[in-house]
């Protein structure tokens, strides 16, 4: 403690290089500890189960160029052929693929009372081979079988069967199964009758991605997504398959964005991926660049008080007295950096909350990079602060 009041004098008759490095070390805390935070974030967003066989399935998309012909019709003979080839467990049609950021949803809502439950649900069309092939795990009830699908395709037909996902179902009916109970789809009553686990939507960012549902209506329209579902190990044998199959069967359309589902999600989150490793870079950058601030100030430290060094050395201080007077030193500066830091890091996080609707900083972020800093710190000036602990008294009080 006796210490600390001429270590302060010290450094305010010297206030640039501090105050430089408090900067520094400002900047870097309020950066490092936002930038942590988003990553995770990132990380977390990319990391969550899509609830389907990922590993196991094909998607692609199949535009018809003739307007005339039966489109129901041409995508059961799809599916068919699509079954016949070697190593596929189960295909289907449908209007919409988990994470291709393009599908459809609707409102759907519990009750037709105003305190009823609405929700934006991304919906599936598909017969009774969609459940089979995306994968889906059946909590309660039973899945579609062909007498459920829709045969009624007239503009405004509406489904009055439908599976919600586990997390839709609680949102409509909490503590209650959902089983056997009324949903409202443009004020029409849809009997739900089963629920699976999860289902992510197509928009990887939405809020309420697992509030998702199954149809049972086939696609009507000439353009419809097909998913395919391939045994363990034979994904690649039977996308190399896929194109020539469905050309056999017709080829007047046109096959795009044929992708295993490992793809799908890799372009899915692509954006993703790049930001947490641009942040990465950055936050790497700004540590480096800290502690090399650091070290200089030290060094630079040490360079201008070699003589009053060497007369404290003279006078009986030992070594490890003068490594503490340096760390102690650095220690200082770097408490008035990262306080300085917490206030923009809390300010910084409010700024991003606000325009870039990101979460609040947690403050398991904001004291790790304090911590972190505080540490790094102190290793980059132990260096020059040994170094100073090693001058001689003799060389050190030599008048040059």
């Amino acid at each position: 403690m006796f210490e600390i009041k001429p270590i302060f004098s010290a450094l305010l008759r010297s206030k640039s290089g501090p105050l430089l490095i408090i900067l520094q070390l400002a900047l870097t805390l309020a950066v490092v500890a936002n930038a942590s935070h988003i990553i995770q974030e990132r990380l977390e967003l990319m990391a969550r189960d899509t609830g389907i066989a990922e590993s196991e399935l094909i998607g692609f998309t199949v535009s018809e160029m003739l307007m005339d012909k039966d489109f129901i019709s041409q995508r059961r003979q799809d599916e068919q052929a699509l079954r016949a080839i070697p190593g596929v467990i189960d295909a289907s049609a449908s209007n919409q693929i988990p994470l291709t950021n393009s599908g459809s949803s609707t409102t759907i809502s519990s009750s037709l009372e105003d305190n009823g439950v609405d929700l934006n649900i991304g919906y599936f069309q598909g017969n009774e081979h969609l459940f089979t092939t995306l994968g889906l795990t059946l909590v309660e009830g039973r899945t579609f079988t062909a007498n459920d699908i829709m045969t009624d395709f007239k503009l405004g037909a509406l489904p009055t069967q439908v599976m919600l996902s586990r997390y839709a179902a609680e949102l409509y009916f909490p503590g209650e199964s959902a089983v056997g109970k009324q949903v409202y789809l443009r004020d029409t009553p849809i009997e739900v009758i089963g629920v699976y686990d999860r289902l992510q939507t197509p928009w990887a960012q939405r809020s309420h991605t697992y509030a998702s549902a199954l149809i049972p209506m086939e696609n009507a329209s000439f353009f419809a997504r097909y998913l395919v579902r391939a045994e363990a190990g034979q994904r690649d044998a039977v996308l190399k398959q896929i194109e020539e199959t469905l050309l056999k069967v017709d080829p007047d359309r046109v096959i795009s964005g044929l992708r295993t589902f490992d793809q799908i999600r890799q372009r899915a989150y692509r954006n993703d991926n790049a930001m947490a490793k641009m942040l990465g870079v950055v936050i790497v950058l700004l540590l480096v660049v800290t502690a090399l601030g650091v070290v200089g100030l030290a060094s630079y430290s040490v360079g201008q008080r070699r003589k009053q060094i060497g007369t404290r050395r003279a006078l009986g201080a030992t070594r490890t007295a003068i490594v503490r007077h340096f760390l102690t030193e650095n220690l200082m500066v770097c408490l008035a950096g990262v306080l300085l830091g917490s206030l923009g890091a809390v300010a910084l996080s409010q700024y991003l909350m606000t325009h870039y609707e990101l979460t609040r900083l947690p403050l398991f972020y904001l004291w790790t990079t304090l911590a972190g800093l505080v540490l790094l710190s102190q290793l980059a000036a132990a260096a020059p602060a040994l170094r100073a602990a090693r001058i001689s008294p003799a060389l050190a009080t030599r008048s040059v």
